[in-house]
């Protein structure tokens, strides 16, 4: 585990509170107690990196607080209340970097706090299927919190969401509108605590992209802002736009230049690119009963299909009712089948802008099945009370 002793110590010098003598005693006799390799490991058990008790053993002597040395969990108690073990465990190990780079905009301080690469850390994991992991990814872990003092909202508070943030790795030489979390199959763990907003950022791993410039920032928003940053396309810098009245933070990921993989970066620039422009590699070639024939041609039956149609030549196998959120979006997650076989997203509010007479929703999603001539099809219907009815229904090919 790797820190940044700079900003550890900046950070620890910034409050006004002076600690109380006890704890200055109690730290002493910690110290005292055993060598520096025993005492460490009895940090870690405690929750205080061996870096920060560093930092408050050096304070004792002069008259500054030593009371931001807990000021924040670390990123291994962020990701142990997440219950994502393994990465906690990562957060622990040589490859992990801890930091302390705060920023300031409007009413809100953003803090990096640490950022580790690697395979099988977490993932969607089900009690059907424990052992479902996400390979290769990349997490960062910030802390929000506000200016003023005040605690921000718990995620089971009703106004909590109201002011969201979007965080996301950002890489030198690529458009940040279309290279970010969204694109890089993105997801996010948040919680508070003690009025500290935490949230572990994870995405497809940036680590190929070492030899470059890799950013992270976090935005007021839920989706990429054009506005709050700027682009340089001949340079391929990021940075931050400074007239942007609301929060921008961009700080800058220290990743290890030789961990750089160039051919893997271009094959997946091109697979990023290759999907927002709607195409595929190879995509004359694909057999008659790939997955992706599967879906598209499904899609040219079912374009004008209403609910009747639906009832009349498909398998009907999931039914939920969704509430907007505070954003008016539909949030959904479910699982059909022994395999743990599911489907979770965000639907929004253009969703279901178009509709037919029934109400159905005209945009519908198309997913492969467990064989090249099934497919699942997802619809939705706008209920009178606002609510939106999602149905799965099951198609076989005839």
């Amino acid at each position: 585990m790797k820190y940044d002793m700079d900003k550890l110590l900046r950070n620890a010098l910034s409050p006004k509170e002076e600690p109380e003598d006890w704890l200055n005693q109690r730290i002493i006799r910690k110290i005292q107690e055993k060598e520096s390799e025993h005492m460490s490991k009895k940090n870690r058990r405690l929750g205080i990196p061996a870096a920060a008790m560093l930092a408050v053993t050096i304070l004792l002597a002069g008259s500054v607080s030593v009371y931001a040395a807990w000021r924040y969990l670390t990123p291994q108690q962020v990701a142990q209340t997440a219950d994502y073990k393994k990465l906690a465990q990562a957060f622990e190990s040589e490859d992990a970097v801890m930091l302390g780079e705060v920023q300031e905009y409007g009413n809100y301080r953003i803090t990096l706090l640490g950022i580790v690469s690697g395979e099988n850390l977490c993932g969607y994991v089900t009690e059907e299927n424990k052992e479902n992991v996400v390979n290769d990814r990349t997490y960062v872990v910030t802390a929000i919190e506000n200016r003023d003092g005040t605690p921000r909202p718990d995620t089971s508070a009703e106004n909590y969401g109201e002011d969201p943030f979007f965080v996301s790795p950002l890489i030198q030489g690529l458009n940040p509108a279309i290279f970010n979390s969204v694109t890089m199959s993105g997801g996010y763990f948040e919680m508070v605590e003690n009025g500290v907003q935490y949230r572990i950022a994870d995405c497809d791993s940036v680590e190929k992209f070492a030899d470059r410039q890799v950013y992270l920032c976090v935005a007021d928003g839920t989706f990429y802002n054009n506005d709050a940053y700027t682009y340089d396309e001949q340079s391929g810098n990021i940075c931050r736009n400074e007239q942007y009245q609301g929060v921008n933070a961009l700080f800058t990921l220290p990743l290890d230049a030789g961990k750089a993989d160039k051919a893997a970066a271009e094959e997946y620039v091109e697979q990023i690119e290759n999907e927002w422009n709607g195409t595929t590699e190879n995509e004359e070639e694909e057999p008659e009963d790939s997955e992706e024939n599967i879906t598209s041609r499904v899609a040219k039956v079912v374009e004008h299909w209403t609910y009747e149609d639906f009832e009349k030549n498909t398998e009907l196998v999931k039914e939920l009712e969704l509430t907007p959120n505070d954003e008016g979006a539909f949030e959904y997650q479910y699982e059909i089948g022994e395999e743990g076989m599911g489907s979770q997203g965000t639907l929004g509010e253009e969703v279901i802008s178009e509709r037919d007479k029934g109400n159905m929703s005209k945009f519908r999603s198309i997913i492969g099945g467990e064989n090249p001539r099934t497919a699942y099809i997802e619809t939705y219907t706008l209920k009178e009370n606002g609510n939106v009815i999602l149905r799965l229904y099951k198609y076989n090919e005839s």
